[in-house]
C-alpha cells in the first residue's frame, strides 16, 4: 500500500514490507493487461510502499535498489505475458531518482506516446542507473536518462524509463 509520511517517527517492519512488496512483484505472474476500451493511452502502477521506506533519512541505497529491483520484476513479468496480437503493447519502469516514490511500472499502448517518455536522445547515455544500483533489467529492456533537476531543486533529479524497445 502507498503511503506519504506524516511523521518523523522510524519506520516499523521494514523486512515485512519488502516481503510484500516482493509479493506485488510476483502477483504480475502472467498477467496480460490488454487495452482498455476507453482507448487509453497507458496504464501504470505506482510503487506500492511507504515513501519513508524510499526516500528520506531513513532509506538506505540498499533497500532503495530491492525496492527498483522489484519494479523491474513487475515489468519483466508483463512483458513475458505480452500478447503482441492485440496491438501496441510495450512496458517500461519510469524512475525518478532520488524520489523514487513516484516510480511505476506503466503499460503503453500507444507508440508515440512511448516514445515521449523514451525521449529522442539518451541524455544520460554514458550513465546507467542500473548500474549505479547493481540493478538487473530484463535482458531485452533499455535504459533512457535524462536530468530533470530545477534550479530550486538541492539534488540533481534524473529521469529513466528502463523498458522494451518502442
Amino acid at each position: 500500500m502507498r503511503q506519504i509520511a506524516l511523521s518523523n517517527k522510524p519506520l516499523r517492519g521494514i523486512p515485512r514490507r519488502l516481503r510484500a512488496l516482493e509479493r506485488w512483484a510476483s502477483s504480475f505472474r502472467h498477467e496480460f493487461h490488454p487495452r482498455p476500451k476507453q482507448m487509453e493511452r497507458y496504464t501504470h502502477w505506482k510503487i506500492p510502499v511507504h515513501a519513508a521506506l524510499v526516500e528520506g533519512p531513513q532509506a538506505s541505497i540498499e533497500v532503495q535498489a530491492f525496492c527498483l529491483q522489484q519494479l523491474l520484476e513487475a515489468a519483466s513479468h508483463l512483458s513475458n505475458a505480452a500478447d503482441h496480437s492485440q496491438g501496441y503493447y510495450r512496458v517500461a519502469c519510469l524512475l525518478v531518482w532520488p524520489w523514487i516514490h513516484q516510480s511505476e511500472v506503466t503499460v503503453f499502448y500507444d507508440r508515440d506516446y512511448y516514445l515521449g517518455f523514451l525521449g529522442e536522445t539518451n541524455a544520460l547515455m554514458t550513465e546507467r542507473i542500473s548500474q549505479v544500483l547493481a540493478l538487473q533489467p530484463p535482458a531485452n529492456f533499455i535504459e533512457h536518462g535524462h536530468d530533470v533537476t530545477q534550479p530550486d531543486d538541492e539534488v540533481a533529479v534524473q529521469w529513466w524509463c528502463i523498458g522494451e524497445s518502442a
